[in-house]
């Protein structure tokens, strides 16, 4: 399947970059201490203009790293012009990346990466590594509930207080959380801010006629209260789109939100127990302090090592009385207990 690419009418110097690079590449790689050299940023993505650098990361062996993260580097590190072209290299050590846990916009950019010197085939191996799990879908999970806090939460609070240019930044919060979670139900990477809106117009699977969904989500108007509300509703729109698309892929069964999906799972973990939970099976998922928020500190408690839950004082919770995010979910935990029993 093809991955989000750069898609712009704008004169391409790849080409010229490319030579570039070929006549440096000797070179570099011949530096003491260098292991292997990746292309990255932009470039490794296909496209390069007069604003373009060249990124690379040199991967250096332990002495090596020593001497250049401490001031006596081969090469000048960060924005440098070598040439007629800017640079940005960043030095780093092969053993410590080999360790290290990647995520969030370093495993994306290393998605794209270009290897360019790679003599003991250590950095192909790091790369096979550290992508070998992509992204799942349910990971939207996280930025689906923040597109939903800002648009909806912050969204009435700023319509009601009457400050639309606060609630139109709340709205741009939304729609960034709400496109990183479009790459998540794609299985993919999410990517720097600086291309996240412009890859999404090439992923796999959008809402349809995503080009003006993005002009609807992004749409501040004229900064009235007609504007907050008419951006507020367009946000929502793609957000069920969005959401009922992972829920389709991943869960069709289920009848709640994606952003609902943790707490659901583990409420359904302890309504379905017929004996009390033993802490060590909760705690393999989630800290016992979640048990004194809501809605669990209203019908379980933590008695030594077990975990009660009282199914009947859950069946006697008055949605109205929580929170609407937690209401959802008890209602329809509430409507699976009551299945089940007439069964």
């Amino acid at each position: 399947m093809a991955r989000p690419y750069v898609n712009l009418t704008s004169r391409n110097r790849i080409d010229a970059f490319q030579h570039e690079i070929s006549s440096r590449l000797d070179s570099f790689a011949a530096l003491e201490g260098v292991c292997g050299i990746t292309l990255n940023g932009g470039l490794s993505r296909g496209y390069g203009d007069d604003l373009s650098e060249i990124d690379l990361v040199f991967y250096l062996n332990p002495s090596s790293y020593l001497l250049w993260s401490g001031g006596q580097s081969s090469l000048p590190l960060g924005i440098t012009r070598i040439g007629d072209y800017l640079y940005d290299i960043k030095a780093v050590s092969l053993d410590e990346e080999e360790q290290k846990h990647w995520e969030g916009v370093a495993l994306w950019d290393l998605s794209y990466a270009a290897i360019l010197h790679d003599p003991s085939g250590r950095i192909a191996a790091l790369i096979d590594a550290k992508l070998a799990a992509p992204p799942r879908r349910l990971q939207a999970e996280g930025p689906l509930f923040q597109c939903w806090w800002h648009f909806r939460l912050a969204g009435d609070i700023w319509i009601h207080r009457g400050d639309y240019v606060q609630g139109h930044a709340m709205l741009n919060l939304a729609a960034a959380r709400l496109i990183e979670a479009l790459f998540l139900a794609n299985r993919e990477y999410v990517p720097h801010e600086k291309w996240l809106i412009h890859l999404s117009r090439t992923l796999a699977w959008t809402p349809p006629d995503w080009e003006a969904c993005l002009l609807g989500i992004m749409d501040t108007g004229d900064f009235s209260r007609q504007s907050l509300i008419t951006r507020q509703a367009a946000i929502e729109r793609i957000w069920e789109e969005v959401d009922a698309y992972i829920i389709s892929m991943e869960r069709p069964e289920y009848n709640l939100n994606v952003m609902h999906v943790t707490f659901y799972d583990l409420l359904k973990l302890l309504v379905e127990e017929e004996r009390p939970l033993p802490v060590h099976e909760w705690t393999k998922r989630m800290s016992l302090s979640v048990l004194s928020g809501e809605p669990f500190i209203r019908f379980t408690s933590v008695q030594q090592d077990y975990i009660i839950t009282d199914k009947e004082k859950l069946l006697g919770l008055n949605p109205e009385d929580l929170y609407s995010w937690h209401a959802a979910i008890v209602k329809q935990l509430s409507i699976e207990i009551r299945q089940h029993r007439a069964l």
